[in-house]
């Protein structure tokens, strides 16, 4: 997971208690900076341009072929009265808004944070583990959608539907079995003294998740990092990739850096996981210092799967030795699979990977929100 951060936020619940799931649609960006879309939908469906407050009802089927005129300009709204409508072919559930920006169209989808946790599901997990993995990733998904969505109710978009927040296909990332877990748990999300967390999850922690303060260096306390010997079973656990030392020198000058012949290159310095924070590298003119975090995205976050690992030069390249995959912070997908298969329930495992916080399901009546900045 790579994402858009409100930085030392946490929600704070002004009333009873939090509002039902249904109530709070969740916007999400579903492609920025294109020259073209192509739209339908299969009934009947109302076609608003939001400047004019102009309103049409369109037959079923109406197809629309949108196009950027290069400068920003009149944005719509197509509202399905009934059934699904496409996006270049895709389907979606709710309704789609085009905005016309000087950068090229921008196309959200609006829709009901339940359907859009369905629509996350067998992307970011495989529908045939567990279920009670599954209902785990459910719980994860909508929580972090709904924080995203409270820290800045009236953006124009809460969350993208790439891995900068989390994966999002809609109708295409559905399926009946992982649908089951988001029916079970509807509802149901993280919180921490009554306030809605940023609740992350990635795929393998390599052993030990992380303290999500040394990733994002935000104060989010009650993310902490716990011993996970469950994530041992992920497929490639342990992994090694050589990079020729004129590549690592390449990639570091096109961020700046200009280097000779690198000469040494070590860690100086680890997270309480064991995650690399510093490397140092030293080359004929002298030395440098680079954030484990910076090097694992400049050479590739698929590659350098993650920040827990150890560097051993190795002739003309220089080679990493590793563990897990991704930033190590919250529920480890592969992790939570194994605890299923185990018999756990997913509300174990979300006490696991989640030792702070609480499970709490929104009633349905209404109540007012405001946000609360972390000290």
């Amino acid at each position: 997971m790579g994402k858009r951060l409100v930085g030392g936020w946490l929600l704070l619940v002004a009333g009873s208690g939090l509002c039902s799931a249904e109530e709070w649609p969740v916007r999400v960006l579903l492609k920025e900076g294109v020259s073209a879309i192509h739209l339908h939908a299969e009934g009947p469906s109302r076609f608003e341009e939001m400047d004019r407050r102009v309103v049409q009802l369109l037959p079923p089927g109406r197809e629309l072929h949108v196009t950027w005129d290069g400068k920003a300009g009149a944005s719509f709204k197509l509202q399905p009265e009934e059934g699904l409508f496409w996006v270049n072919g895709r389907p979606y559930r709710g309704s789609v808004e085009v905005w016309n920006t000087p950068g090229g169209l921008q196309i959200i989808n609006q829709i009901a944070v339940e359907d859009y946790v369905r629509g996350v599901m067998k992307v970011e997990a495989n529908p045939d583990w567990p279920v009670e993995a599954l209902k785990a990733q459910a719980v994860v998904a909508r929580t972090y959608a709904l924080y995203e969505r409270l820290a800045d109710p009236g953006a124009l978009f809460h969350v993208q539907a790439t891995t900068a927040s989390q994966v999002y296909r809609g109708v295409s990332g559905e399926d009946p079995r992982s649908d089951l877990a988001v029916h079970a748990t509807r509802g149901e999300v993280l919180t921490y003294r009554g306030q809605i967390i940023p609740a992350f999850y990635h795929a393998d922690s390599g052993g030990q998740t992380e303290d999500a303060v040394e990733v994002w260096e935000k104060k989010y306390p009650f993310i902490v990092g716990t011993a996970d010997p469950y994530s041992a079973i992920a497929p490639d656990h342990h992994w090694e990739v050589g990079i020729p030392r004129s590549e690592l020198q390449q990639a570091l000058e096109q961020y700046g850096w200009r280097l000779g012949d690198i000469r040494r290159i070590e860690t100086v310095r680890r997270t309480r996981s064991g995650r690399v924070m510093r490397i140092r590298i030293w080359d004929d003119a002298g030395v440098l210092d680079v954030d484990g975090k910076r090097l694992r995205q400049i050479l590739g976050p698929d590659r350098l799967r993650s920040t827990m690992f150890t560097v051993y030069p190795s002739g003309g390249q220089i080679l990493f030795v590793g563990k897990g995959w991704g930033h190590g912070v919250g529920l480890s997908q592969w992790g939570a699979k194994a605890m299923a298969d185990l018999a756990y329930e997913y509300t174990h495992i979300l006490k696991y990977y989640f030792p702070l916080a609480e499970l709490r399901r929104l009633p349905a009546e209404s109540s007012g929100f405001t946000v609360h900045r972390s000290p």
